[in-house]
């Protein structure tokens, strides 16, 4: 399993697919719409908007896990508790480990 390191370099890749591969094309989805929550969720903070911030995270933290990475939930879930509190600096902490797990993830983590 794989370390919650946002600095780490090791892949994550998706529980669900290690308990059934016939979910792979879901979650290459999943993954090829990682970079605009992301996107959705910098220009959110870039304008102060707590709101659209926290259901975005509430949203990733959602899906996160029932993509199977529970560690993207644990980082969306930190997030939106910031944005709840309009904690601006640790919302930007808090997503840039977010984005950190992010291109870490892929379907599978022993394939290249």
């Amino acid at each position: 399993m794989c370390s919650a390191n946002a600095g780490g370099n090791e892949r994550i890749g998706s529980e669900l697919v290690k308990e059934d591969p016939s979910f792979a094309d879901i979650v290459v989805q999943f993954i090829d719409g990682l970079d605009e929550r992301i996107t959705t969720m910098t220009d959110a903070l870039e304008k102060a908007d707590f709101d659209a911030l926290q259901v975005a995270a509430h949203q990733l933290k959602g899906s996160g896990g029932g993509y199977g990475y529970p560690v993207l939930t644990e980082g969306a879930s930190r997030l939106e508790q910031f944005a709840k509190q309009q904690a601006i600096s640790e919302c930007r902490k808090s997503l840039d480990e977010l984005q950190a797990l992010c291109k870490r993830v892929v379907v599978d983590e022993n394939t290249a």
